[in-house]
């Protein structure tokens, strides 16, 4: 896999780990910068429950405000962080792991073995209702759990003392160490849950934390709906003395003109140039960045059987062969990159060397004389001669909102008695929409949590708490298990051949319509140095961040 270090925004892209190291222009002496950050969101953060965060803005908080056994280093490599220490077995199945000594809850409680037990217990429990549960499969017993067969107690993670765990794993995992990087891995205090009841994670106040930051409680906290919110440091956390910066200000920005006008009057570190305008207008700017970006956008279809229309393939088939991504996006978004896979582009390798979205790609074309022809037999076969579609997207990211407007004239033009109608609501409704299956076809962005495909494959199988257009393909479903399990997980050949049969399978039954791999222009503050970001170049760990003169 490509874990090269990225210096100066370079034109490489990490799936994992990003090291933005800004050139700085030194000012002559004078006083210490204050050591305090400054972000926008364009839409606010959802939850700061490590069990149920989905959504990229969330995410990002909890990765500064916890920390799990392992985290990504800027080097794009997996380091211990809350473990001393993780020996595993040579089956790869028994992972034996000590924790650091004396590690503190922001409430100054003891963190121990046990938090994780339970952590992971309740983010695979049914009654949590967590998206990333299926993240947990790996673990023994966990996908019996998650269909109700058996008890969370059984789940294969034990504390043998406040400072040793052992992990048993229903298959060797070779990637397991990057799953362990994700929150929904992270520790969970049960007494502080139970005294909070329902109200655990949703604000600041009803939530605890063990990171390198913290919220403080009643000061410019994150009630669960207001748009400026700010973190400081957590003088509880084990590496606090490494830990430079006082904190950072969060401010929920849904015009991204502002997000600029706010960076260039000094009131922001950070600015998504997230219309192409923006990019066009900016690129000369000394602070400009440019990088690919191991996130795609999809089209998701409802295929629960509440829309007959999308349960008939040849709907399916011919609403992608109509789909002209390269009109899109020229108009929505001419930095992105069309996608023939539903994995990113820079997210991963194959064991021949391929970048792995070009190893696996699928025949996903524009092709308006097929499509119309396929639409035609679609609607015989229903008994229809038009049907009417809803296409959902957020009416708070700019590119979704380019992009639900092209599609819906796109589509009708190529596909005669076809009506779309469009429905733009807030990111915060369409995750709600998602989790729920109340859409009919709806426009989604994944970002990486891990480098490797299964990250965005999993979001498919019969079952996960991912696949929320309720796909059901045993082709799929096959080739996905094959490469998720022993004997042949072990083999980077077979499983890297099993997740292309994987993405031909997806193809093939049209389950999903890829559009495009994203990239992300910003402008960053060149006096913030030492910034990790993950997955989707957009969530910034600020671990090692400081402010230079």
């Amino acid at each position: 896999m490509n874990k090269s270090k990225i210096i100066a925004f370079s034109a490489v892209s990490l799936s994992a780990a990003l090291l933005l190291t800004a050139c700085g222009n030194s000012s002559s002496k004078s006083e210490q910068p204050t050591q305090k950050a400054n972000y926008s969101f364009a839409s606010n953060i959802l939850t700061l429950d490590t069990s149920m965060a989905a959504d990229v803005n969330s995410i990002d908080v909890l990765l500064n405000v916890d920390a799990g056994l392992v985290r990504w280093n800027p080097d794009a490599q997996v380091v211990n962080d809350l473990a001393k220490s993780i020996d595993v077995s040579k089956d790869g199945k028994t992972y034996n792991v000590t924790l650091r000594d004396g590690l503190k809850w922001s409430n100054g409680a003891k963190l121990t073995a046990a938090d994780f037990v339970y952590g992971w217990q309740r983010t695979v429990d049914p009654k949590t209702g967590s998206q990333y549960a299926y993240a947990l499969t790996p673990v023994a017993n966990a996908s019996e759990i998650m269909a109700g067969k058996k008890t969370v107690d059984s789940l294969g993670i034990k504390a043998e003392s406040d400072t040793k765990l052992v992990i048993t794993l229903a298959t060797p995992t070779p990637y397991f160490n990057k799953l362990l990087t994700l929150p929904a891995y992270y520790p969970v205090n049960e007494a502080f849950v139970k005294k909070m009841g329902n109200k655990y994670g949703t604000s600041s106040d009803t939530s605890l934390y063990n990171g390198a930051f913290k919220f403080v409680k009643g000061k410019n906290n994150w009630t669960g709906s207001n748009e400026t919110f700010s973190i400081v440091k957590n003088d509880q956390f084990y590496d606090a003395k490494n830990v430079k910066l006082s904190g950072a200000t969060y401010q929920i920005v849904n015009n991204p003109n502002t997000a600029v006008n706010l960076f260039k009057s000094g009131k922001l570190d950070v600015a998504n140039l997230a219309t192409p305008e923006l990019v066009s207008a900016n690129k000369k700017n000394k602070d400009y960045k440019a990088l690919t970006s191991p996130r795609i956008d999809v089209l998701e279809y409802n295929q629960s059987g509440k829309v007959p229309e999308l349960s008939n393939l040849k709907i399916r088939q011919a609403l992608n062969l109509a789909t002209n991504r390269k009109n899109l996006l020229e108009i929505a978004a001419p930095s992105f990159s069309i996608t023939n896979t539903v994995t990113p582009k820079k997210l991963d390798q194959a064991p021949n060397g391929q970048d792995f979205a070009t190893y696996a790609a699928q025949p996903y074309t524009y092709d308006a004389k097929k499509a119309a022809e396929l639409f035609k037999e679609g609607l015989k076969e229903l008994g229809k001669t038009s049907i009417t579609l809803e296409l959902e997207g957020a009416n708070d990211n700019s590119f979704a909102k380019a992009a639900v407007d092209y599609l819906k004239g796109n589509l009708e033009k190529d596909l005669p008695g076809l009506t779309i109608n469009e429905k733009l609501v807030s990111s915060a409704q369409r995750q709600k929409d998602a989790q729920n299956n109340n859409f009919q076809i709806l426009l989604t962005s994944w970002g990486a949590d891990y480098n490797e495909p299964s990250d965005f494959l999993m979001n498919f199988v019969s079952g996960s708490s991912m696949n929320h257009g309720l796909v059901d393909n045993k082709d799929f479903d096959k080739a996905y298990n094959a490469a998720t399990t022993a004997p042949d997980v072990l083999s980077a050949d077979k499983r890297y051949a099993h997740y292309k049969d994987a993405e031909r399978a997806l193809y093939e039954s049209a389950n999903v319509n890829p559009l495009a791999t994203e990239s992300v222009s910003l402008l960053l503050n060149p006096k913030l140095k030492g910034i990790s970001t993950y997955n989707s170049a957009m969530i910034f760990d600020l671990r090692h961040a400081e402010i230079t003169k």
